[in-house]
């Protein structure tokens, strides 16, 4: 099983429509809008496309937006000013 940690949802990360087109050109899973109807990008979708494209079948995703749960850092929630980190590891299996 595959597991993905907690990141900023499609509908929380916005970006200029310049660069949700240009990330969207080539993964089209990534396009999105914000809750309040902005451009985004949705790069949890386009972390399980690129997936299921290399046929990794057996994927969790952790649906938990860090800009939205206060549980979580985030950068954009704290406008810029120190956080906490989070990191994470991958690694093939045999």
């Amino acid at each position: 099983m595959r597991r993905g940690g907690p990141s900023i949802a499609g509908t929380s990360y916005e970006v200029p429509a310049q660069l949700r087109d240009e990330v969207a050109a080539r993964l089209p899973a990534t396009w999105a809008t914000t809750r309040w109807g902005t451009p985004a990008l949705d790069l949890p979708a386009g972390v399980l496309a690129v997936l299921a494209g290399l046929g990794v079948a057996d994927v969790v995703h952790v649906a938990r937006d860090t800009l939205t749960d206060d549980d979580l850092f985030s950068h954009r929630r704290a406008g810029g000013a120190p956080t906490g980190r989070s990191a994470g590891i991958v690694r093939l299996l045999d």
